[in-house]
């Protein structure tokens, strides 16, 4: 008896295609990793925080002796527990860099005794400070802090993957005005994915609450920008208030990072293949975000 061919329209073999690829993809290893040695800070910690402090901080955290509270080992607890979980993370992260690579494996270095709650170092470790996220988010076992994790990992995972993509393009900051877009591609990219909610916009409607922060953010926003391109006039005291202003602080401060990642939002339009043009322009598509949503 001879078999008969069904015809596959090309779509559906595209789709199972695709389908089988995403299944079988490997998904990276997340390694939650403790860095205390003994009673002190491990030299991998050390290594990560050596460029975010002053030499005399970074004496102090070497030379300080104590192992985690049992408020930070809460915190160590929830990282543990959402180990499996963030493997999953990736494949969605990745989507707007094409075809970056994802790690094989990501290290989550969780330390203690610093400002910053999230970080990274080098293009696979996330690091965590314990002591920090007590100090910002309170109670590790709340339920706002089991999705607030969740987004924390997304926002340092979108930094490890810009960083690649830098990487691969060569692409680096020839001045101040470079440095200043690039801090807005990055920081804007990292907060879209580390936003709740109650900020983003719904059948591409902002909520009230979201549309009053960028009231405030737009003028700072378009005032900083226009100072950038004359550096000569800026100190050096006033381009560090730039630059930290930028994406440090409460919502209502960051002028740079919550206007982009907010309009990258808008143009994801819940899939963040539409967010494809921003990442491969790099940080000079900035220019290109800002002029569609702030014309004038």
């Amino acid at each position: 008896m001879k078999m008969k061919w069904i015809a596959f329209p090309a779509w559906l073999f595209i789709a199972f295609t695709v389908l089988a690829f995403v299944v079988s993809s490997p998904k990276p290893v997340i390694k939650i990793t403790p860095a205390v040695a003994g009673n002190k800070l491990s030299t991998d910690w050390l290594n990560a925080t050596f460029s975010r402090m002053s030499k005399e901080t970074l004496d102090s955290l070497t030379n300080l002796q104590r192992t985690f509270t049992s408020k930070e080992i809460s915190w160590l607890n929830l990282l543990n527990s959402r180990a499996d979980n963030w493997k999953k993370f990736p494949d969605s992260l990745i989507l707007p860099f094409g075809s970056l690579p994802v790690p094989d494996t990501i290290i989550v270095l969780a330390g203690h005794s610093w400002v910053d709650d999230a970080f990274t170092f080098g293009l696979n470790t996330v690091c965590f400070d314990l002591t920090a996220l007590q100090h910002n988010y309170g109670d590790a076992r709340s339920a706002e802090n089991l999705s607030r994790i969740d987004r924390l990992f997304a926002h340092e995972c979108m930094h490890l993957f810009s960083k690649k993509w830098m990487q691969q393009n060569r692409w680096n900051p020839a001045d101040f005005q470079d440095s200043i877009l690039f801090e807005c591609w990055y920081e804007g990219l990292g907060m879209y994915r580390s936003l709740s909610k109650k900020w983003l916009p719904e059948h591409s409607i902002l909520p009230p609450e979201t549309l009053q922060v960028l009231d405030t953010l737009i003028p700072r926003l378009k005032h900083n920008l226009n100072r950038i391109y004359n550096p000569d006039s800026l100190s050096t005291q006033e381009k560090q208030a730039i630059r930290k202003n930028l994406s440090r602080g409460n919502i209502h401060q960051k002028w740079g990072a919550f206007p982009i990642a907010i309009w990258l939002a808008l143009e994801a339009k819940g899939d963040d293949r539409n967010l494809s043009w921003f990442v491969n322009e790099g940080p000079p598509a900035v220019h290109k975000l800002i002029w569609k949503y702030i014309p004038e």
